[in-house]
């Protein structure tokens, strides 16, 4: 009877590490099922983290870029206006220095014809002759 009392506490303990390992390996795949969805929870989250983080890059990218270009518009305007200021002022003192040498001729010429009235005449006829024969040769 020993034998069978043994042979009993064997089975019975058998039966009882069976029971054990298929309760541990029914706690480990639970716990592999929460960790999985722990890790599933925390790459969603992450990629939610990324999503935004890069949505809000671009954002700001957009907005240095729009604020760039605004700048730069803003300063080619200002240099445009200098630049137009500056051509009118220099065209006014050019107009005023033409003026002048052009009233200096005037006076030049005009003495020079009352003093030798036949020489003016004599330039007067080759100028009006030059200006016919490049007028009639065309």
């Amino acid at each position: 009877m020993d034998d069978n009392q043994s042979g009993d506490q064997t089975k019975s303990s058998i039966a009882a590490a069976t029971e054990m390992g298929s309760d541990l390996a029914d706690k480990t795949r639970k716990a592999a099922a929460q960790a999985g969805s722990a890790i599933q929870e925390a790459a969603t989250q992450t990629s939610k983290q990324v999503a935004d983080a890069a949505a809000k890059t671009y954002q700001q990218g957009t907005q240095a870029a729009a604020q760039g270009t605004q700048a730069a518009a803003d300063f080619v305007t200002k240099q445009g206006a200098q630049a137009a200021d500056y051509v009118s002022k220099q065209g006014a003192q050019a107009a005023q220095y033409v003026t002048k040498q052009g009233a200096q001729a005037a006076e030049y010429v005009r003495s020079n014809a009352a003093e030798q009235p036949w020489t003016a005449l004599l330039i007067a006829a080759a100028v009006g002759y030059a200006i016919a024969y490049m007028v009639h040769a065309r």
